[in-house]
């Protein structure tokens, strides 16, 4: 049985964060492309089509709120799955993700073992 892996966009600006993340969700299966910049993200998302776009909220050259708003306005991202993620609170976070649109919201304060869980808890409620 050859299951087709989920794939997922990944974009913080932190590159050993991206780093820790993208080896936890490859390590649960699945196929992760991780982007540290807003032009590498869209230039991804141009030519990839992933099940599921975990976004971080503080980054410099834009804000995963305002990537998410945009997202869910274009035609071609609007029905992907949007999770926030952030070292925010849980329940400040799920406040904003409401807000803006998301599908779901991560904090990072649980830890990256505590993230994979949540992302395949996430996966099951929000996509399959």
């Amino acid at each position: 049985m050859s299951e087709e892996k989920r794939r997922i966009l990944l974009i913080d600006d932190s590159e050993i964060t991206l780093a820790m993340e993208k080896a936890v969700l490859e390590a649960r299966g699945y196929e992760v492309v991780a982007t540290s910049t807003l032009m590498e993200f869209e230039k991804t998302l141009q030519s990839w089509r992933p099940d599921l776009i975990l976004t971080d909220i503080h980054m410099p050259e834009a804000k995963g709120t305002d990537i998410c708003r945009t997202l869910k306005n274009e035609y071609n991202t609007q029905d992907i799955p949007i999770v926030l993620f952030s070292s925010l609170p849980d329940d400040e976070l799920s406040k904003l993700a409401e807000q803006v649109g998301a599908d779901g919201s991560l904090s990072k304060v649980n830890g990256l073992e505590a993230m994979g869980e949540k992302i395949d808890e996430l996966v099951q409620s929000i996509l399959w």
